[in-house]
């Protein structure tokens, strides 16, 4: 039986380390000037091609991030840019793997969809994580990495101020691989479990 947070409680996502194997990264600063004070804007190069019938959502996720936050960019992949996020459809739930900000692989589980759950949001959260953002299941649908847990009914795709700042953090100086590779799953069922792979 599913249970669900309450208003008082909250779990944290389910978060998987795994050691790292350090990648090449295609991130590169664009030649052309930040509307922020930063010196330069990171470009993210991802690919779709087996997103299936996810592709317009990524298209929305990627312009909702673009239109939300100035130090990063995501732009689709080319053979001069290489890309270093995957999005792939599943049939399972979504579910995101990454090793530094900027990169990764996520899974955009149809079984999410399934249940109810927004493609749109979906796909944003999971670039959030991309993004260097973790789980937060607080129930707050205003914000985008609440996941699951502000229920079926949620379909905001855009990150909230707290989120947007936290990116804009990351991204706004120089940043390192984690230390650990980090997979995040938003268990519907037990979200405080970890999962394994």
């Amino acid at each position: 039986m599913r249970t669900r947070p309450t208003a008082r409680a909250f779990t944290l996502g389910a978060c998987v380390l795994l050691p790292l194997a350090v990648a090449p990264v295609s991130m590169a600063a664009s030649s052309q000037p930040s509307s922020t004070p930063h010196a330069s804007v990171r470009t993210v190069y991802y690919e779709d091609s087996r997103a299936g019938t996810w592709t317009t959502d990524v298209a929305t996720a990627t312009a909702v991030w673009n239109s939300s936050v100035n130090d990063v960019k995501f732009v689709k992949a080319t053979s001069a840019h290489p890309a270093t996020v995957h999005l792939v459809a599943t049939s399972g739930w979504p579910q995101t793997t990454t090793s530094r900000p900027g990169t990764g692989t996520v899974d955009l589980g149809q079984e999410a969809v399934s249940e109810g759950y927004s493609p749109p949001r979906i796909t944003a959260h999971e670039l959030g994580h991309i993004l260097g953002l973790p789980d937060n299941y607080n129930g707050d649908c205003a914000a985008l990495m609440s996941g699951h847990s502000a229920g079926t009914a949620c379909t905001n795709d855009h990150p909230d101020a707290s989120e947007i700042a936290a990116v804009e953090s990351i991204f706004s100086g120089g940043f390192s691989p984690y230390p650990l590779v980090r997979v995040y799953r938003d268990v519907p069922t037990t979200p405080s479990a970890l999962v394994h792979r």
